[in-house]
């Protein structure tokens, strides 16, 4: 089971963005069981993303999302109590007040079922929301490497999946081989967290997808999966939100 709960949020004169989604991490915890809270603390897979964003019809928003059937009893029915309304940024002492709560749920097996079934589309749109970034040999990877953002999407979902095994590195190579980008509108930029900026990039780009449909609903499968889980590091206090987009590159590539 996917799900997204989106908090329309009100500060005030209070400035907030992407840069305090490390704090929000604070504030999500404390909603939780602490018996739970441990277990996310643990290293290794997160069933959970989260992020803060301005959104350009809804204001600035809290979206938290997540991706297996406990996750979403532990982590979303919480939040979605009729209690939790208000909570204050310790940090920087700001009260905020939730005005608004939408929640999406999606079946992971709608997913499998546009898989087998749906359109063999060669292009795939995608969006980076938060600031985005990799690490490969204890080195952060700035730009989206699409073997490393491929790779990492595949392990989120298999993670996630419990039996089904999404990831081997034969798959991986032919999806890396497969895949160019005709257009893309990225630029560079910094995650503040515990006094570390992390370098990160932000944007749209276009996959573009060679050889058979399979290909292409394989990898449309990862990002749809990738809108839940997030992409590559720290998903869990804000950073590699993205999601799916439909029209991009269209105007560049005619």
């Amino acid at each position: 089971m996917l799900a997204q709960l989106k908090m329309r949020l009100e500060t005030g004169d209070r400035e907030m963005g992407y840069f305090q989604s490390s704090s929000l991490q604070g504030v999500l915890m404390e909603q939780l069981d602490p018996d739970y809270a441990k277990i996310l603390h643990r290293p290794g897979f997160h069933p959970y993303s989260q992020y803060l964003r301005q959104d350009r019809e809804q204001g600035l928003c809290w979206t938290v999302q997540t991706v297996t059937k406990e996750a979403y009893e532990a982590i979303l029915l919480p939040l979605l109590s009729r209690d939790f309304t208000a909570f204050t940024i310790r940090n920087r002492q700001i009260p905020v007040r939730i005005q608004e709560k939408q929640l999406r749920t999606t079946a992971q097996q709608a997913l499998l079922e546009e898989f087998y079934d749906g359109a063999d589309a060669p292009r795939v749109s995608l969006e980076f929301l938060t600031p985005t970034a990799f690490k490969q040999s204890g080195v952060y990877v700035n730009y989206p490497d699409i073997r490393l953002l491929l790779q990492s999407l595949m392990n989120k979902y298999s993670a996630a999946s419990g039996n089904l095994e999404m990831f081997d590195e034969e798959t991986l190579k032919q999806l890396t081989e497969c895949v160019s980008v005709p257009a893309y509108q990225l630029r560079s930029a910094r995650f503040p967290l515990e006094g570390v900026k992390i370098p990160a990039f932000l944007g749209r780009m276009m996959l573009q997808v060679r050889g058979s449909g399979t290909m292409a609903r394989y990898i449309r499968l990862l990002v749809r999966f990738g809108e839940y889980s997030g992409a590559g590091i720290k998903t869990g206090m804000g950073m590699g939100a993205l999601r799916m987009q439909e029209g991009f590159g269209e105007k560049e590539k005619a």
